[in-house]
Formats: C-alpha cells, structure tokens, sequence
C-alpha cells in the first residue's frame, strides 16, 4: 500500500519517548496517580514532562500549516494529533476484542461506520476510559481542552483508520463479489501490500473480511515485492498456504502480481481470483502497466482504493485511456476518519481509502477498435444461477 511521503511524526517521537512516565504499567493513568501526592513521579519529572509537551505542540504548529484548501481537514487532525501523543494503551485491547466480538446487525445492515460502532460497545468502553485520561492530562499540553466526547471521537476516528483496510475489503468482495451459495468460498488478490496489510494479518483483524461476509469462507493472497509482505511470503506460499482462520485461507508471493498470475494462475497452481484490488496503488510507476493490462484482457473485476481526491483523479487518467469499463468510482464509505497532512506538502491532505474505483475488462476492443456491447443483465443474471446448479451437482 502505497502512502505519502513519512517524516519523523512528532505525536509518536513523544508517546514512544514518555510512555514509561504517562502510562508506566501499560495502561495509561491520570497526572494526579502520575504526580499527585503520594504519586508514582517526582516534580522534577512532572516539570520536564510539561516541557516536552509544549515543545511537541510547537513542533506540531510548524507541522500543520493552513491554507485554504486544507483548514476543514486540519480542524479534526490538530486534536487527533495531540491525542496521538499518548500511549494508546486501548488500542492494544482492539485486536482481542474484534476477534471477539460479533456483529450485532446484520451484515447487510452494516454499511457505514456509524451502524459499525453500533455493534462495537465492548470497543467503545475502553476508549472512554481513555478519553477521560486523556481529558486530565490536556491542560498539560496548553492548548483548550475539546472535552471527553471530542476526545472519545478522536480516539473513534484513529480506530478507523486502523481497521478501514479490512473493512474496505470487506465490504469490496459483498457488494462486487460474485453471488455464491451459502458456505461457497470467495476470493480477492491484494497487489502492492506492506506493512500496513501485514499488521492487518498478524493483528488478526481480518475477522471484520469474514463479518461483512457472514455466509461466505474467504480465499485472501497477497502478492507484492515490498518488504512487509517478505515474511508472510516465506510462511504462506502458494505451496503452503495458512488456515488464519475457519473461514480465511490466506496466502502470500513475493513478487509482481503479473509474474504471480503467469507462473501460478495461468499454470492453474492457484485459481482465476473473484477480484483483484490494490490499496493506494502509485499507478505511476511503471511495473504497474503490465499487472494493468493484464488485469483488462483477462476481464477481471478490479478495484483501486485511493486516499485523496488528487489520487483518485490521478488513477482514472491512467485507467481511461486504456479504455477500463468502470462499474463504480466515487466515495467509499468505509474511508477512515483519521485525517493525515504530510508536512512536506501542507495541501497534501489524506485519509486512508478515501475513493474507490471499481471496474472489469475494457469499453473497447483493442485489435477491431469497436465497442463492446455489455450482455444483457437478465442473461447474466440466469448463467450465474446455471453456473451455481451446476456447482451444486458436483
């Protein structure tokens, strides 16, 4: 997944650096246990913790530059920073406690965040815990304080951009999947995957694929020659793929998705995927151009998350004059609500998978250059259930 360029975050220079002071058992406390009488710290250590807070919040005034393009964006993104500042020690409980938890809605039922954290109460316990602490310690950081709902808001948009990755894909294989029978597997192809798909994998949060798909085992690979996908690589070939789950068998290649399709796909190692999607892929480059064309002539639903609107434009000038039949560009609902500026460039505002574009084969034949009529949606609609029948007689 590609993402903008990194610079040394100061909110995380910070939590890392006082983390020992301000959650010293791995849960944080309040200033008063920190240094209140008979607390754990002495002035000395409460003085030098007030000044290093002072000196993030000017770091991060030098950080955040407004523009006009960019002052809405900003007004969620300073309290998200100060709140990244502490150890969020809750964050450590998400991983048992999505694993744990069942949608309370039905699936179906379930289409945007707000239904999410209706389901998530178990979630949202921990994190008031949190804000409330949180709350105590603002007046270190001089800035006004928002109050605890704000800051429990802040700490609920930060949880989604952790888990708007799995819940994008999610959400991509129910409605752009095939219709399948109950217990009928479904399968997608992750291109271009890091580090951020790797922790999606270890932290197990691929629970959020399978609730989206409640009725639905799913087939997940991922192929990329980046560095967070090397060590899943050696643990799941192709050859050896891992059950991370009674629904999820997940497998991973290093490499160009076009080498993977043409040494395991067109050999028939591993089965035509349902759909192939890449998070935030930088189209750019030029390594994409044969996985795109690929892609095209074999007909295969792909979809393209990006995380700003300059992106979003950027993808459907690489992908219209290869002549994509698009099935849908526009907002994706499951977008994280943790909004980034990259300091480099103060108008550069994002936000993980902010857009979508879904599509599958191309408007035009490339060797008679006429149109290609679309089948009639009836008769698709009838060979998918002939298909199913057939399936079943197997």
């Amino acid at each position: 997944m590609a993402q903008p360029k990194k610079t040394e975050y100061p909110p995380t220079e910070f939590s890392l650096t006082y983390a020992k002071i301000l959650a010293p058992n791995g849960k944080l406390i309040s200033p008063e246990e920190a240094f209140g009488e008979g607390g754990i710290f002495d002035k000395e250590i409460e003085k030098k913790t007030r000044f290093a807070f002072k000196l993030t919040m000017k770091k991060l005034e030098k950080y955040n530059k407004v523009s006009e393009h960019n002052v809405e964006a900003l007004r969620t993104a300073k309290v998200d920073q100060i709140v990244e500042c502490f150890p969020n020690t809750a964050m450590k409980l998400l991983p048992n406690t999505i694993q744990k938890n069942k949608w309370s809605k039905k699936a179906k039922d379930v289409e945007n965040w707000d239904n999410w954290w209706e389901c998530q109460q178990k979630i949202i316990n921990p994190l008031k815990e949190q804000a409330e602490h949180i709350f105590k310690w603002w007046e270190f950081t001089g800035k006004p304080n928002p109050g605890v709902e704000e800051i429990l808001d802040s700490l609920k948009r930060i949880v989604t951009g952790v888990l708007s990755n799995p819940l994008t894909i999610g959400k991509v294989i129910s409605a752009h999947g095939p219709k399948r029978k109950k217990d009928r597997a479904k399968s997608i192809h992750l291109m271009g995957t890091d580090t951020q798909e790797a922790a999606m994998i270890y932290a197990g949060f691929t629970c959020e694929i399978l609730h989206a798909n409640p009725l639905n085992p799913i087939k997940l690979t991922m192929v990329s020659p980046n560095q967070g996908n090397k060590q899943l690589s050696k643990d799941c070939g192709p050859s050896n793929p891992m059950l991370i789950h009674d629904r999820c068998k997940f497998t991973a290649w290093d490499g160009l998705y076009h080498d993977f399709w043409e040494r395991f796909v067109e050999t028939k190692k591993v089965e035509k995927p349902d759909i192939v999607m890449a998070i935030h892929p930088r189209l750019e480059s030029e390594f994409w151009v044969p996985t795109l064309d690929l892609l095209l002539d074999e007909n295969i639903k792909t979809v393209l998350t990006t995380f700003n609107k300059d992106q979003f434009i950027a993808i459907l000038e690489k992908l219209d004059p290869l002549y994509a039949k698009y099935i849908y560009r526009g907002p994706n609902d499951w977008v994280s609500g943790h909004v980034k500026q990259t300091p480099h460039d103060p108008n550069m505002v994002w936000a993980s998978n902010q857009f979508l574009v879904v599509f599958q084969g191309r408007t035009v034949d490339l060797n008679t250059l006429t149109l290609i009529e679309d089948p009639n949606e009836e008769e698709t609609n009838r060979a998918e259930e002939e298909f199913e029948k057939l399936l079943e007689g197997l």
